[in-house]
């Protein structure tokens, strides 16, 4: 089996560098997660450069609701959503400001969780 399979559960990294705006490429995205997520697939989000702003919560407020429903359906699934340290701090965001089962993680965290991910893809 894979490098990322650990109690018969696979692993798929995400990297994510879609605006905020980019409603039809966030949508397929979150399409593709929680398909992954229906097949028994564990998952990281990792949400970096302009993309890190999806997960502010006075950003997210004011995008589509199809698009809000279905990042907190990702978080509620199991997804784990993290916004990038240094994408935050470049956008002045804070964990407070981050919507509920966001959290922010160095790079280093999403390089652990890639190495042994069964598929790795960047999404931008």
């Amino acid at each position: 089996m894979a490098n990322g399979t650990k109690d018969g559960v696979k692993r798929i990294a995400f990297l994510v560098t879609v605006a905020p705006g980019d409603t039809a490429r966030l949508e397929t995205m979150l399409g593709y997660a929680l398909a992954a997520v229906a097949m028994g697939y564990e998952m990281m989000m990792f949400f970096a450069l302009d993309s890190a702003l999806v997960a502010k919560q006075q950003i997210f407020n004011k995008m589509e609701p199809k698009i809000r429903e279905r990042i907190q359906e990702s978080i509620k699934e199991g997804i784990d959503v993290n916004v990038c340290s240094a994408s935050a701090q470049t956008f002045g965001i804070k964990e407070t400001d981050l919507i509920e089962g966001a959290k922010i993680g160095g790079i280093a965290s999403f390089y652990y969780y890639a190495e042994d991910a069964d598929i790795v893809l960047t999404w931008s």
